[in-house]
């Protein structure tokens, strides 16, 4: 898959996750465990622009990468579905966004 070419609804579609789900992600941020993200308000703004309706927020963390997040979702969803959703963005903004397979170089 060439990832420069999918939406990250398309790229959990095709994780397999489900469609009804992937339609009402809006988006994410994530940082580096330990960091302070000092424009969070800026970042969530940039996210939900041009978004209207329900919003819910999800925290998550991705112990692999060393990753905090905030996923947002147009419908309530479990919190094991958000930490996995979670762990496969991470996985691909790691590996087949950024290529870095060593996370310990970060």
């Amino acid at each position: 898959m060439n990832i420069k070419n999918v939406t990250w609804k398309e790229f959990l579609i095709n994780k397999g996750f489900d469609e009804s789900l992937t339609k009402s992600f809006i988006g994410f941020i994530s940082w580096k465990e330990g960091k302070i993200f000092s424009k969070l308000g800026e970042e969530i703004n940039d996210v939900l622009a041009g978004y209207e309706g329900k919003i819910v927020a999800k925290d998550v963390i991705c112990d692999k990468y060393k990753s905090i997040g905030i996923l947002f979702f147009s419908k309530n969803i479990s919190q094991d579905i958000a930490n996995n959703v979670f762990k496969a963005v991470q996985y691909c903004e790691y590996n087949e966004v950024y290529n870095m397979n060593d996370i310990d170089s970060i």
